[in-house]
């Protein structure tokens, strides 16, 4: 292919897609990736989306500010609506969804099981309320007017349930772990503290089996399991 894109899977393009947004996109209610061309525009959108005069008055001001860092293209999100917009240029959603109907059109998975492009949500105890997308140990997702889309490390407990996107469960069945640098220590447990049970060598490949919260890859290890570091001048997750 021509387009280096396309060569990556579903879930690679997704997780690359909502990363470009972050410290781009803004937050406005009811937003879907719109294109806000100026502050006029930005101005007239909020007037038809927001709840209150002080809501428009945070999306103007956090639009002004991308303005001032030089962001080129600045699409309006709300939560559900960067995780809809990104699956939409995929072609995996068609109609506009919530937070809590992305959950429904999610397999339910465990917080153990999570690997970049998994789905985080946040339950109030009553319904699903928010949702962001995990990218190891951080989750990108559209958190407020005053900050738009973020990129930010995953807050134990505050995200309590979890989804694969279905049409990703096949690319998940061949995800591994590619050895990048060196010599990488595979312990039992997902941290440093824990005991080193092998070593892992450049270029090998390892099943992906899960993320733990810290970030650490769950990888298939001589007929069981084990865990292996995140950081990419180290390991890097790749499909097929």
């Amino acid at each position: 292919m021509n387009d280096k894109i396309n060569e990556k899977s579903l879930r690679e393009q997704f997780v690359q897609m909502v990363k470009d947004q972050v410290g781009k996109g803004i937050y406005v209610w009811g937003g879907n990736g719109e294109i806000l061309g100026d502050a006029a525009e930005a101005l007239a959108f909020a007037d038809r989306h927001e709840t209150s005069a002080e809501n428009k008055r945070r999306v103007c001001a956090l639009f002004a500010k991308r303005v001032e860092e030089h962001v080129g293209t600045i699409r309006a999100f709300d939560c559900s609506g960067l995780v809809y917009w990104a699956l939409k240029q995929l072609g995996l959603q068609k109609t506009d969804v919530s937070s809590r109907g992305l959950f429904a059109l999610c397999r339910p998975i465990t917080e153990s099981e999570l690997i970049p492009g998994d789905l985080v949500f946040r339950h109030n105890g009553t319904q699903i309320v928010h949702v962001g997308v995990c990218v190891g140990a951080e989750q990108v997702e559209c958190k407020g007017r005053d900050v738009g889309v973020v990129q930010n490390r995953r807050k134990s407990g505050y995200w309590n349930r979890f989804g694969r996107w279905k049409a990703f469960d096949a690319e998940s069945e061949n995800a591994y772990v590619r050895i990048k640098g060196g010599s990488v220590r595979v312990r039992e447990g997902d941290g440093t503290a824990t005991r080193c049970i092998g070593i892992a060598h450049r270029d090998e490949r390892y099943p992906l089996l899960g993320t733990a919260a810290s970030g650490w890859y769950r990888i298939a290890w001589n007929g069981g399991t084990a865990y292996i570091t995140n950081k990419p001048q180290y390991t890097e997750v790749r499909h097929g």
